[in-house]
């Protein structure tokens, strides 16, 4: 059973690490246009059904484009990612499967949800998009077995056990039941391995950019000078 495929961009932080800004983190303008426009066209990439932006009232900028782009907004003050996530999964069906990222990173390929989608629709109830990150700072990192699959998510680590770190998701709702147990979205996914819940890693590409910090914003437009498409 496919379920309907919803989109849930998480945008209610308060970017405390970026302060002060002209606008909300998730407008900041990188190569021309507006960095949550970069997830919400992967995530029209592959069809989706809905697309659901979580938001604060306050955020008047975030909600403006999140009417033009014909998103649905939900509003809420979450504590944290997970809270944000989970109230984009209000009066979804546990069959459904959600899409989600970070609406303040960037990431190739244009069409990546794609092998995500059809990994959950084959079976899995999770799929994460994989990225090789070396030397980003304050993110989480995975480590895995000599088969390839993920065996640890490892929290901002100082010492990574690898490059590779994930940044989109495809999931069955039922298989986020839980998550605003914990604070960090990788938390809930480690407990997902280690209840044995059938979840895959999928391997994309080498070009990932978070914004979430001034160092990262700084390095912006040099290394993301363009779209490229």
């Amino acid at each position: 059973m496919s379920g309907r495929l919803v989109g849930v961009l998480p945008a209610a932080g308060y970017a405390e690490r970026l302060q002060p800004l002209p606008c909300s983190k998730e407008l900041l303008s990188i190569a021309g246009r507006p960095v949550i426009e970069y997830l919400v066209e992967r995530m029209e990439a592959v069809d989706c059904d809905e697309l659901r932006i979580v938001t604060r009232p306050e955020k008047e900028d975030v909600v403006a484009y999140a009417e033009e782009a014909g998103a649905t907004v939900i509003f809420g003050y979450p504590e944290n990612i997970n809270e944000s996530i989970a109230l984009g999964l209000a009066g979804l069906d546990p069959d459904d499967i959600v899409l989600t990222g970070f609406p303040d990173s960037l990431w190739e390929p244009l069409d990546g949800f794609r092998p995500l989608v059809d990994a959950v629709e084959e079976g899995r109830e999770v799929a994460l998009g994989l990225f090789e990150a070396p030397g980003l700072v304050g993110s989480d990192f995975l480590s895995f077995d000599e088969d390839g699959e993920i065996t640890g998510f490892h929290i901002k680590p100082s010492e990574p056990p690898s490059d590779w770190m994930w940044g989109a998701a495809a999931a069955r709702v039922r298989a986020l039941d839980g998550l605003t147990d914990v604070e960090w979205p990788s938390l809930h996914m480690a407990s997902l391995v280690s209840r044995g819940v059938d979840l895959v890693g999928i391997r994309l590409s080498d070009q990932y950019l978070d914004i979430g910090t001034r160092e990262s914003l700084t390095r912006a437009p040099a290394v993301w000078p363009a779209p490229s498409f």
